[in-house]
């Protein structure tokens, strides 16, 4: 029988002559298990009841020496129990203990009031039971003596205590520690609910701020979308543009109808990118539609039967067209039940949508120009009126050329008849109705005709948010040609002039002859003013150039005045108004020169192509290069890479800003050959840090959109890592999230590329673009780069706090490290390490370093006291 090595030797003894039986009284089955056990492991025999009357009979039929009983049972609760069994005439003076989970200091009274001889509180200490069971088996008068004199011994754990008291303090004093272990056990219940509360609260505002997040991305995503489809559109309206522009030149100079037609077609398929363009002309008598010029996927047209009849072939997009005399937009070719009979031939061509314009010859319908373009929903409202313009001068030829050939059956036959009276009327028309439009000398728009595109070319700029450039031209001391040669040399000179405009200006843009030696050339859609001076610089160098003209050699040179939409004009006419004196500011300062309407404008022009011209030599002069900023690794504190960053010293302007020469590298494609520098300056660099001794850091370099884009970046960075011997993974590209999402798929196949080359990727200034989690997740990077902006703030500012928290557990749920640039406070510090950031950056460590200063840096060690805490 084992013995209770807690209990003393005596005791010990005494259970090896005897084994002690106790009886359970429990209604949970549960309790009862466990105290069986628990009993059961000291040695002890155990009976065990379900109630109160069933411990009753036991107790009658088995004697026991002790009962423990819980108080809260059904029918008979544990102080009745104990009454009873106190009224028992043989078992009267058997030990009880009570158990329960009640915390009420009466319960203790109703104990001794029911003659238990122990109350233990639930949930208890397993030595405290035991304890209490082995004192009132063996030590003779329970728990709690009083002697003679007065005094109490108490038995706690299997140690007597003597206090000197009274029983009734002891009593007393017992009830006190009870009430106050009530109160307590209280105040725990109030702490724990407020608990619960506070982490329901807690859940509920981590809820809100999730779908606040969620939110945000589903805006991100939508604006996203939105400005896809707006750049979408915009190269749509360039084409269209570009088209209009070649059909106003093919309308000038094609004669004959089957040409025009080809002509029409080919500009299209060539200028708009249509996937297919056919001329249909109309047989009256049969009601057929043949084809008469086509360019594209001609294949399409193969036993295609169009007609004007009430079947399924006449009631077609180009059936349509020709028999309302409009045009007729498809913009869901494949889905449409107009097109049903061509749905499946359309699929196997690729077709989206399809816009038909009716072509008319003096008002009667001859047939319609059809266009079939890739993508479904494809002409909006703008281009639907650009191809109304188109159809409307496409219209405007065929009547030229019918009254031309009128003219000439009518010339002819006035010259049979000798009816010249009639000619001369004839020809009177005929220049009316052209110079309407063009002018007559150099075949160009002329002012009526210029005014009416100029002011769609500024709705299209309102419209989008962008520049327009009106370009007001003045041939410098032309009357002096007039005079002296004559007019006819002097309109053969404007031909050539407007030759030469037409071969300079871009297939989008608009050139016109105002009259005189004036010329307006508007350039729609520009980027900035510096775009608008650089097409102006290559009109005064074209037009600039000598002439001849009927063995006459000829030199004249152009004054120029710019106006640009919206800062120096609105309207039409103020915009022609302030090119006009722009221009003759220009003559005033000594003619062939070009000047912008303001002269705040100008002076700005010209120092930025000052700096340009400066920027192309700086390379040569050895003006560019790098510092280096250093990159702490948070857990560590150690100094883990540097970033190379571009320096230049000009020799007169001193340093001048990456933000104010980096974008004019950009423009110029300047950022090229600086790019290659700067790679190859970054490993040379690293690889004598190596050899001195110094740890081996990590190198990030910066990429430009177009560097990335160079499709020999992958060979020009083989051979940069192999003159310099620098392990590729040493070398970490930056690409800008910008870049990376300008075309995410092709961004994905470059990063692969680089990636399988060894050297490790970063996307920087992550959180300024509108990456997509879609893409964001499939880009190869190591790192994500937390851009300034919302560094900055996250000390002061909530918002800026949530981004950067956001931003590192998204990366870190990628699986992606996270580097914080732009750490000038410990504040900052401290927030961006409680968030878990892998590695900071910024002037709280260090301002960028030329490589020397970098090596004193590692020298001494540095380390922030921040990071050590």
């Amino acid at each position: 029988m084992p013995v209770n090595p807690d209990l003393p030797a005596a005791q010990g003894q005494d259970l090896s002559v005897r084994v002690r039986r106790i009886l359970i009284v429990d209604d949970s089955h549960a309790q009862t298990k466990f105290l069986t056990q628990v009993l059961a492991a000291q040695g002890y025999g155990v009976l065990v009841s379900q109630s109160a009357e069933e411990a009753l009979e036991q107790i009658a039929e088995l004697s026991p020496d002790l009962v423990i009983s819980d108080i809260l049972m059904p029918e008979m609760d544990g102080f009745e129990l104990c009454r009873r069994i106190r009224g028992l005439d043989q078992m009267n003076s058997l030990p009880v203990i009570l158990l329960t989970y009640l915390n009420d200091p009466t319960h203790v009274l109703h104990s001794l009031e029911a003659g238990a001889n122990y109350f233990i509180t639930k949930p208890y200490k397993t030595e405290l039971l035991l304890s209490r069971v082995c004192a009132l088996l063996h030590g003779g008068e329970g728990c709690c003596q009083v002697r003679d004199n007065g005094e109490v011994v108490c038995n706690y754990y299997g140690s007597n205590y003597e206090i000197k008291a009274s029983k009734g303090h002891v009593i007393d004093l017992l009830l006190a520690t009870y009430e106050l272990a009530s109160e307590k056990n209280q105040e725990n219940e109030a702490a724990q609910e407020a608990l619960r509360k506070l982490n329901e609260e807690l859940e509920t505002r981590v809820a809100e701020r999730t779908a606040a997040l969620n939110d945000t991305i589903c805006e991100l995503r939508q604006e996203i979308s939105e400005r896809e489809s707006a750049e979408e559109c915009v190269k749509r309206l360039n084409r269209l543009h570009s088209v209009l522009s070649e059909t106003s030149k093919a309308v000038a100079h094609t004669k004959d109808r089957g040409s025009l037609f080809h002509d029409f077609c080919s500009i299209a398929v060539d200028q708009g990118c249509f996937k297919l363009a056919w001329v249909g002309i109309l047989d009256q008598p049969s009601g057929v539609i043949a084809v008469a010029a086509a360019c594209g996927t001609t294949d399409y047209l193969e036993d295609l039967t169009v007609s004007l009849d009430v079947g399924a072939s006449g009631n077609g997009p180009t059936g349509r067209a020709i028999r309302e005399g409009t045009q007729y937009i498809c913009n869901d070719f494949l889905g449409d039940a107009v097109t049903r009979p061509w749905h499946k031939r359309g699929a196997a061509y690729g077709f989206g949508a399809s816009a038909s314009i009716a072509l008319k010859q003096e008002g009667h319908v001859i047939g319609a120009l059809t266009l079939y373009a890739d993508k479904k929903d494809y002409f909006d409202q703008p281009q639907i009126e650009l191809l109304r313009q188109m159809g409307a001068d496409i219209s405007f030829a065929l009547g030229n050329m019918a009254r031309e050939e009128r003219r000439l059956d009518v010339e002819r036959a006035l010259l049979e008849e000798t009816t010249q009276r009639m000619n001369e009327q004839e020809l009177h028309e005929q220049r009316v109705e052209y110079l309407a439009h063009y002018d007559m000398v150099t075949k160009l728009p002329n002012r009526f005709s210029l005014m009416a595109r100029l002011g769609q070319a500024l709705e299209l700029a309102k419209r989008f948010s962008s520049r327009l450039a009106v370009i007001f031209i003045d041939l410098d001391r032309f009357k002096n040609i007039n005079d002296s040669l004559g007019h006819h040399i002097g309109d053969r000179l404007l031909f050539q002039v407007a030759g030469r405009l037409q071969d300079t200006i871009r297939s989008a843009d608009i050139v016109a002859r105002l009259g005189g030696d004036e010329f307006v050339v508007v350039l729609p859609l520009i980027n900035s003013n510096i775009s608008a001076a650089h097409a102006v610089r290559k009109i005064q160098q074209t037009l600039s150039q000598g002439y001849t003209v009927e063995s006459h050699e000829l030199n004249i040179t152009p004054s120029i005045g710019i106006s640009v939409y919206p800062t120096d004009g609105e309207t039409v006419q103020e915009l022609m108004k302030h090119a006009d004196l722009a221009m003759y500011h220009a003559k005033s300062a000594g003619r062939n020169s070009y000047q912008f309407f303001t002269q705040e404008m100008n002076l700005t022009v010209q120092a930025r192509l000052v700096l340009e011209s400066d920027l192309r030599t700086a390379l040569e002069r050895d003006e560019l290069m790098l510092h280096y900023q250093p990159q702490i690794d948070l857990k560590s504190g150690e100094v883990v890479g540097v970033e190379a960053l571009l320096r230049w010293r000009h020799p007169v302007r001193g340093a001048v800003a990456p933000d104010v020469f980096i974008p004019v590298a950009e423009d110029t494609g300047l950022i090229l050959s600086i790019g290659e520098f700067a790679l190859k300056s970054a490993c040379e660099q690293l690889a004598l840090w190596i050899s001195q001794g110094l740890p081996q850091l990590r190198m990030a370099v910066n990429l430009s959109a177009r560097q990335f884009k160079q499709s020999n970046l992958p060979s020009l960075l083989a051979d940069i890592l192999a003159a310099t011997g620098v392990a590729a993974h040493l070398l970490e590209l930056e690409i800008t999230e910008s870049s990376a999402m300008d075309d995410p798929n092709s961004a994905i196949l470059h990063l692969r590329t680089l990636r399988e080359m060894g050297v490790k990727l970063a996307i920087d200034d992550f959180g300024t673009g509108y990456s997509s989690l879609s893409y964001l997740k499939l880009f190869p990077v190591n790192r994500l780069k937390i851009d300034r902006s919302f560094v900055r703030g996250i000390d002061t500012d909530s918002e800026d706090a949530e981004i950067a928290a956001a931003t590192i557990t998204l990366a870190h749920n990628l699986g992606k490290e996270v580097v914080a640039e732009g750490v000038e406070t410990e504040a900052q510090c401290r927030f961006l390490k409680g968030q878990q950031c892998d590695i900071l950056q910024g002037y709280f460590f260090s301002e960028p370093l030329s490589a020397a200063g970098i090596a004193s840096y590692l020298a001494a060690n540095r380390r922030p006291p921040t990071l050590l805490n």
